[in-house]
Formats: C-alpha cells, structure tokens, sequence
C-alpha cells in the first residue's frame, strides 16, 4: 500500500508549479461590493506597495497614489515627480470612466526656442484624485515610497541598463548613487535615494504646495531657468472626457486629447469594420492589414490630434461609423502605403520609457494610469533628486499642426492608459513603448477583442511596427511571415530589445464572480497581484505545502528507519532451545480449487511438530471440498467450539487420516470473516496463524513465531510475505523473475517496498496497522478478547487495529513484526484481477477509518498507530489525491501554462531521485535480510523499476481515488482467480508461455 502514497508525488509536483487557481466566491448583484481587488504594475515592489494599501481599506484611488510614488522611486527613468501623465478612474457601479490629465504643459513663455522641459503635472494630479476619491491620509500613502528612497531596494537589470544607455546624456559626476565611481549601478545593488527622500518628505509635510510654491519649486526654476514660479503655481490638474468607442461586443475608453487614445480606437472600428477575424488563421495577411490601419490611423492623429484646449476638434464625430467607413476604405489587402505625415514633429523611435499600472479596489473601482518623464530619464536634468522630463521637445515645427508650440498647452503623446467594458468583464490596460504604444494596444486588443484569442494569447503574440515601407517585427517573429511581407514590399527588420515594443500592464475583473485576472508583459518584467491570488492561494499554498511534506515525509522517514541501524532491542530472534508451542493454523477456503492442492503440500511438510492446520471450507461451490477429501482422506471427527465467537453453522467437522494433524470446517458461506471466527472456535493451540489458501510458509516461519512468542507481552505479529510467482527451489535465499509478467514484477516491488521498508519502520514505532491477511499471527485469547474477525472488505486492518485498541488498555502488550517468518502468496497476473485485489484495499482504509474514528480522535496524539493511520494512510494517502487532482484540474481548465516542459523535467527530477531510489533501497533492504534476484534479472528489475515510476503509481493513484469513492456504494470482497499452479520449484506463469 506504499505505492499508493508515493503515486501523490506526481501531482504535487505539478500543481505546486502551475499558477493557482483564483477562488470563485459566487456572483452577486453587481451592486454589492466585489471583495476583491488587484494590482498590476512594471515593477514587483510598487504591486506590493498598492496590495498592501488595499488590504488595509484602502480604495484605489489611495493605491494609485502610492504605486505612482513608488515607481518615481524605483523606476526614475520613466515616470517621477518630474513628469505628468493621465489616468482613468472607473467608479463603482458606474459604465463610464472619468480622466485626471496632468501631463506637463509648455511653460508661458511665448517663444518656443531651445526649451525641453514642461511644468510636471504629476504631484498636483495626484493630489487632486486623493482630494476627490482617496480615503486614506495622503502622509501614509507616500511613506512606502519615501523608505524605499531613503533605505535604498535592490535595483534590476532595466534600470542598470537604463544608466548604462544614459551615460552620454547624463551629469554622470552628479549622480554618484547612480553612478558610483562613475560607472553605472549594477542589477542586485541597492540604490538609495537620499536627495528624493527628502523632496518626498517636504511634499509629504506640506502637500503639492512644497513642489509648486515652496522650496522644491525653487529648486525646479534654478535648474530649468525658462519655467518660473508662476508656471507652476497656474498648473492646473484637467478633467476631460476619455475617447469613447462602441464595438459590437462592448466598449472600449482611452486616454483623451493630447494623448493617443484616438488612434487606438480608431484602428479597432475600422479592424472591425474590415472583419479583420476572416484573416485570422494568415498571420502575414492579418500583419499587412494591421499595419495599413495604424499608419492610416497614425496619420490621421498628426493631422487631428492637439491639446482639445487649444484646438476645436469633433472627436466623436472622428468615431462615427461614418468616418470609420471613410477610413476603412482605404485599407488595401493587396497594397500597402508608403506616405507618412510630417507636421514637424520632432519623433524618437527610440523612446519606450513610460509606466503603466492599473488597480482595482474591493468596491470595484479600477483605475489604468499611464505616467512618465517622455523620454527616459526626461531631458537628463536633474534636480532636489529627481530628473525633469522633456515633454517641450513633442511639439511641432509647423504653424498648422494642431500640436505646434503655445503656452501652457499639452504636447501629443502616444501614451494610451484604457477601460474596456462589455457585459462580462471590465479590462484596464496600458503599456510604454513610446510612438508604438497605439500600434502595440491596437495589436492586442485587435487579437483579444475580434480573433478571440485570450488575453494572455494576445499579449504573448509576436509584436510589429510599420513606418512607410519599413517593418518593424519583434525576434520571435515566424520566418514564414517575414518572407511573405518581403515580398509584398515591406523591408523588414529584426528589433531584439524586448522593451522596444513596450509591456501591457492589465486586470481584468470578471463581473459574474468577481475573480482578477491579470497581466504582467514579460517584456518589461512586469507583475500582478491580486486578492484571490494572494489570499486564499496562500491559505493553499500553505496546505499544499502541508500534504506535499506528509506525503514525502513519511516515505523519507521509513526509508532511514527501516535501515538496521535503527534495529530496536529485541528484534532479533535469540538462538537457543525453546520448547514448541501449540500452533494452529487456520486457512479459510471459498471456492480454492484451484490453489488447494499448493496449500495441502506445504503444510505436509511443514518441519514443526506440534502444529494444526484447520481448512475452513466456507460454502465453496466448486470442487474445493471434494479436493480437500480426496488430497487429505478425510474421516468425521468431534470437535468441540469455544462456542464465544458467532458464526454461519457448521455442517460437519474432519479430520485428515493421512495427516492427522490437518482439519476441515465445512460450514455454509459467511465470508471470510466468518470463517475465521470459525477456524478460532475450532482451533485447540494457543497461537493462532491465519494463511490465505495461495500461501506458502516456508520451514523457519513456525519456529521464529515460537521463539517471538515466548514473549508474553506480544498479543500479534506479522510475517513476511514474497510473491509465489517469484519462488526457487531456494525459498529462503533467492528469487526470480524469470517466469513473471510485468504486472507481478511491478507488484512484486510493491511487497519489498511495504515490507522491507514501511512495515519495519512502523514496526520499530509500534505502529503497524496492517497483519497481512496473507500472514496473521495472534494470541488466540487476544482474538476471542476481542470479539474475533469483524465481516468486512479489510479484515486484515480491522484486526490489526482491534488489536491496537486492546493493547491500548493494557499495559506493555504489543504488537510486532517477524521478518524470520516468511511465507509466500500468489499474486494477480492480471490486470482485472489487480484492480479488484487493489480497490478492496482502499476500501477497507475507508471502512476502517470510519469504524475506528473513536478510537483514532482519542489516541491520535498517545497511540502511533493512529498517529500514521490518519496522518499517512488517510490524509497524506487518500484526501490530498483528491486535494491535489482538484487543484491540477482547476488550473488546467482555468489557467493553462504556456508550456508543460517545466512540469515534466520537475516530475522526472523527482522519481528520479525519490522513486528509483525508494525501489532501489527495498531491493537492497530484501538482500540484507538474505534474499538475492537471480544475474539475469538485473535488466528485468531495471525495466520493472522505470515502468514503475513512470507509468504504475498512475494507476495506483487512480485506484486510490477510484476505490475511496466505491466503498461508500458497495462492499464486495471481489475474490480474485487462482491460476492453480505448483510453485514447489521454479515457477512458471501462463504468461511466459
């Protein structure tokens, strides 16, 4: 029954590796509260940071705060107090967002000239989204951020490798946290921020009156000497409509004017409108089309697209499905165009430093917030610990461009934060990746909304960038692809550098059951965490982590303690003369035709003399009885019963007149129960050896048991059991596969690893819950004590623990095992057979678990025996098959992993080094003890051993399950067939014919 437990391995390996499953918590009205919440952000310690704040009741609002401080900390290349950006906020219950626009704006200064730098928007705009929806003190928000600056954090490769590309651009010997002995900081160094901690202390102390009219303000006008102090005292936090767009199955929001949120709508209608779904299965035709619609789309925001403050524009009207057919009309499948529009804005495609980040609170609240410094590390100014951006240098040259230069205007951006909302889900999401941020969005939106692919499907998808005639593919792109656009007329090239093309940051909330899907792009090493991840897959965790050590526990155990070492005292059977006690040796017979004549064999020549052997002949209806008369010559005999154990009646009692010492019971069926009860009434000898009728002992097994019971204080031992298929005319030294089929080969490590390991491990605890029915060894008085056999389909464990709960209210009784007193028994040769064999035994775990309960809550913690029946057999051998297959189920169906190979190298890793070494270590514990396999079955053992840890623990685990779940609808024994063979010599199966 080892094998049983050793098969949960398997499934605890790979559920630990895959992503766990999000608690389904039960639709609700859409009004209550959702109870769950999420962040998803560029860098683990900002998710952190705004988990940490909701768990302690915070909203969302509160969250943004802090995560946009925390990543002006730990990502101050691309987003910082310096800079500006847009968010929008869905409040719950309602269908439409609302937009905070703080981005920088041009200073008053009329002229444009060599200006950079905008007045950054970012404190005040966060400040007015606390003021408007934040419920926690804005001083407890900013503080993670100001720790992080001031006791430093262990910096990544992306901001080493950011330094490493600012070099040139940056005041180097100005920045010796940055750059200490003027060379960049290395991935896994700490970075502390001290000038930033104390500038977020000051805005922390005084609100955004420290950076707009205080001391840090002044600060700011020195460095950057065209923005003055009235430039950042008239900023002002705007509150536009977000760009709105109807799809057939929802709708989608994004960022508003001068932002990019046109464009990305824009190209989605018009995908839609082409039904772009029908060229779903040729990637190189749907890559032709996309990019036609983003360069038509990209052209239509230089010509469209400038501060709504400055610039009349009609944006509905640019999304009217008369407008997207317009636009869809131009889209050509066969050509592609080359014109490009230049209003003279001053474009590096080099740029990808923003951040995106989008939370969901428990109320429902989601806000996607896009902030940064333009380029990264803005315009390389640094001041008071934080670096400016450089918005100014976005504007146009020309006089027409609705984003030429004026005063206080915002300058376009690519930047795209969205909210997309149908029926079933609300999706925040946003990404960097500078002018490829409404090519990248489009992209995966296009994917997720219109081919059906999921989201994760979408984001992993190869990215692409057209600009006239030039594309733009990621590395991963299919070579296949690549040709067929070469051919069409595009020059593509290669990018390798991941975050050219950005990283999706997403939630998406599932409004039946409130589960939080998120996405964290593997391109910019982003992360996401959530609520029903965090939470309740840690109390998950926690208890997969329980059954994983229980189940690998107690095999680790029993593999040292079995080892001689740990011999107990006593264990070893003393030479010397004893005198014979009384044995009687009770084999119940129900339809044993076919393995009668082995049984009466052996126990002729059995080299014990004061012993009995009693056949109990339950009701057979074949020729067991008519065997038994013609191999025994059996005469009437008289026998008196003890008359204490019940039983069916009997009919008549024999005795043999070849061997006077051998006896017959005839009775009608009850079970093998029943017929045990009866061989104890009919017995005379005071130990008593209960043998199934396909087992063999061999010459030392009645002497050891007499020496073990000299002892008075053992009431029942077990004896070891070696398989009948595997016997030599050398019982007592060799074995040999020779003759057996795989099925008993693989059974027959199944014996060694229960007996020569578990057994007398649990032995030397006093704690064996199983005599084999196979081999019993009682005290007849203990057996009548305690009521005799009770009918059930595990007679063996029940008696077993019968005898512990006695020797539970007597002092020094025990029980033991006998490793001298061998036997040999037939096992199933085939597959039908086995299984029945394998599901009664998990069956009477099931029945014996229930029966005993009282008695295992009592001594759980005082008797051993409960200790490892409940803790081993039943919770780490039965519930965590359950457990753990319901948890590789859910996240197979809800969460599929991109790939298996880490879970099958996992798998391997393990049999490897803890199954093949628990085979090896029983086949080496069966020698020690004096049993050798034959030269030739080395490569027979190897085989036996591979298909064992590859292929037979499934079928056990399956048989665990499948037999928990059949004992609470039936109790049949399920007799196995006997083959009828004699195993005196070498035996031979049908199955090597």
């Amino acid at each position: 029954m080892l094998k049983k437990w050793l098969t949960l391995g398997l499934l605890l390996n790979i559920s630990t590796s895959f992503l766990y499953p999000h608690a389904v918590l039960g639709a609700e009205d859409q009004e209550s509260l959702i109870d769950n919440y999420g962040v998803s952000s560029s860098h683990p310690l900002a998710v952190e940071v705004g988990m940490e704040v909701l768990e302690n009741g915070g909203n969302a609002a509160d969250a943004a705060v802090a995560v946009a401080y925390t990543l002006s900390v730990v990502e101050p290349y691309g987003s910082g107090i310096g800079g500006g950006g847009q968010l929008l906020l869905l409040p719950p219950e309602e269908m439409e967002p609302l937009v905070y626009d703080y981005w920088s704006s041009a200073p008053s200064d009329e002229e444009w000239g060599n200006k950079v730098s905008g007045v950054p928007g970012f404190v005040k705009g966060l400040d007015a989204l606390h003021q408007d929806f934040g419920s926690e003190p804005f001083a407890k928000l900013i503080s993670p951020a100001i720790e992080l600056a001031e006791n430093g954090f262990e910096i990544d490769y992306l901001l080493s490798e950011r330094l490493i590309a600012a070099t040139p651009r940056l005041p180097v010997e100005d920045l010796p946290h940055f750059y200490p002995g003027s060379k960049p900081i290395q991935p896994g160094e700490t970075l502390k921020q001290l000038e930033l901690a104390e500038t977020l202390t000051q805005i922390k102390e005084n609100g955004p009156d420290a950076f707009y009219k205080g001391e840090i303000g002044k600060q700011v006008t020195e460095a950057v000497s065209y923005l003055n102090e009235t430039d950042l005292e008239d900023y002002q936090v705007r509150k536009p409509k977000p760009v709105k767009g109807e799809l057939n199955e929802g709708t989608i929001y994004s960022a508003s004017p001068s932002l990019a949120g046109l464009p990305i709508i824009q190209s989605l209608k018009i995908a839609e409108k082409v039904r772009i779904e029908e060229i779903k299965d040729n990637e190189s035709e749907f890559t032709h089309v996309m990019t036609e619609i983003l360069k038509l789309t990209s052209n239509e925001r230089v010509r469209t697209v400038g501060d709504p403050a400055f610039n009349d524009i009609d944006f509905d009207e640019l999304v009217s499905e008369e407008y997207i057919d317009k636009l869809a009309e131009q889209i050509s499948s066969s050509n592609f165009s080359t014109t490009t529009v230049d209003d003279g804005e001053k474009v590096n495609d080099g740029n990808t430093d923003t951040t995106h980040f989008v939370i969901i609170d428990q109320d429902g609240m989601m806000i996607s917030a896009t902030n940064t410094l333009s380029n990264f590390f803005g315009s390389g100014t640094y001041t008071a610990g934080f670096f400016m951006n450089n918005s100014v240098e976005h504007f146009s040259t020309m006089s027409t461009s609705p984003n030429r230069y004026e005063p206080g205007k915002r300058g376009r951006s690519s930047a795209a934060p969205s909210i997309y909302i149908d029926n079933e889900r609300v999706i925040g999401l946003g990404t960097p990746g500078g002018t490829r941020i409404p090519y990248v969005m489009t992209e995966v939106l296009t994917r997720h909304l219109l081919l059906d692919q999921t989201l994760e499907e979408a984001v992993d998808a190869a990215r692409f960038y057209g600009q006239e005639d030039v594309l733009y593919v990621e590395e991963h792109f299919s070579e296949d692809v690549m040709v067929d656009l070469i051919k069409k007329g595009y020059q593509v090239q290669v990018r390798n550098h991941l975050v050219y093309f950005g990283g999706i940051q997403a939630l998406e909330l599932n409004l039946a059951d409130h589960s939080i899907n998120g996405i964290a792009d593997i391109r910019r090493a982003g992360t996401w965490d959530a609520k029903d991840k965090r939470d309740t897959p840690l109390l998950l965790e926690l208890g997969i982590s329980l059954f994983f050590l229980l189940c690998i526990a107690f095999p680790v155990l029993h593999l040292f303690h079995c080892l001689p070492w740990f011999r107990s005292k006593g264990e070893e059977i003393q030479e010397g003369f004893t005198t014979e006690k009384g044995i009687s040796i009770l084999v119940p017979c129900y339809n044993e035709q076919g393995i009668i004549e082995t049984s009466v064999n052996s126990m002729k020549s059995l080299s014990y003399s004061k012993f009995e052997v009693v056949y109990i002949n339950d009701g057979s209806n074949d020729q067991t009885m008519v065997l038994l008369n013609e191999y025994l010559k059996l005469i009437p005999c008289t026998r008196i019963p003890y008359r204490k154990l019940s039983h069916t009646k009997v009919r008549n009692c024999y005795q043999s007149e070849l061997y006077p010492h051998i006896y017959v019971v005839d009775k009608t069926n009850g079970g093998k129960a029943d017929a045990l009860n009866a061989g104890i009434e009919y017995s005379s000898q005071d130990v008593i050896v209960t043998l199934d009728a396909d087992t063999i002992l061999t010459d030392t097994a009645l002497p050891a048991i007499n020496k073990k019971f000299e002892d008075p204080n053992i009431v029942a031992a077990g004896g070891m059991v070696h398989i009948l298929q595997t016997k030599t005319s050398r019982p007592l030294s060799r074995m040999s596969l020779l003759h057996t089929n795989l099925l008993v080969r693989l059974q027959m490590l199944d014996f060694l690893k229960a007996f020569y390991i578990t057994k007398i491990s649990l032995a030397r605890f006093h704690a064996l819950a199983i005599i084999s029915g196979a081999f019993g060894i009682f005290r007849k008085q203990a057996l009548l004590d305690v009521g005799g056999y009770r009918t059930t389909v595990g007679e063996d464990i029940d008696i077993t623990l019968k005898m512990h709960r006695y020797i539970s209210k007597r002092k020094n009784k025990k029980i033991i095992l006998i490793p001298e007193a061998i036997c040999y028994t037939e096992l199933p040769e085939t597959f039908k057979d086995f299984f029945k064999q394998r599901v009664r035994w998990q069956k009477a775990y099931i029945d014996c678990l229930i029966y005993f309960r009282s008695f295992f809550a009592k001594s759980l913690f005082s008797r051993a025996v409960s200790f490892f029946y409940i803790f081993e057999a039943f919770l780490a051998g039965t519930i965590s098959a359950f457990i753990m297959l319901g948890i590789f189920v859910i996240n197979a169906i809800y969460y599929p992993p991109e790939s298996y190979t880490q879970y099958v190298f996992l798998y391997l890793v393990y049999l490897f080094l803890f199954s093949v070494v628990y085979d090896l270590v029983s086949i080496g514990m069966s020698r020690y003890y004096g049993f050798k396999f034959g030269k030739n079955d080395g490569f027979r053992l190897c085989t036996a051993i591979a298909i064992d840890v590859l292929v037979y623990r499934i079928v056990i685990l399956y048989i665990v399950l499948y037999g928990s779940i059949a004992y609470f609808f039936n109790h049949d024994w399920n007799k196995v067939a006997r083959t009828g063979r004699n195993y005196q010599t070498e035996s031979k199966s049908k199955s090597a014919a």
